[in-house]
């Protein structure tokens, strides 16, 4: 296994823990101030966290298509457990 799939599941990770912290519902639920993000900077994020699945897909490479996608989930998941851990009662 090369080392692309690894290192792009981090570039998105990194991108979809920046939209978790600008994401204005999880702000207002958890009482946090300050600005968040707007429409167009959270999508244009969304899409650059994309490009590398889009990359693998037009390549030709499926299995690093998938470990991309579902590196990218858990990852994913786990960013959004622990923003709700973290976000709730000041902790």
């Amino acid at each position: 296994m090369t080392y692309a799939p690894l290192v792009t599941i981090g570039f998105s990770t990194i991108l979809i823990i920046c939209l978790c912290l600008g994401d204005p519902k999880r702000r207002r639920a958890a009482r946090i101030g300050g600005a968040a993000q707007r429409n167009t900077v959270r999508r244009t994020i969304a899409a650059i966290a994309c490009l590398p699945g889009v990359y693998f897909a037009l390549n030709g490479d499926p299995a690093a298509f998938l470990n991309w996608l579902g590196g990218c989930g858990v990852l994913g998941w786990f960013v959004t457990l622990a923003a709700g851990t973290f976000g709730r009662d000041g902790r």
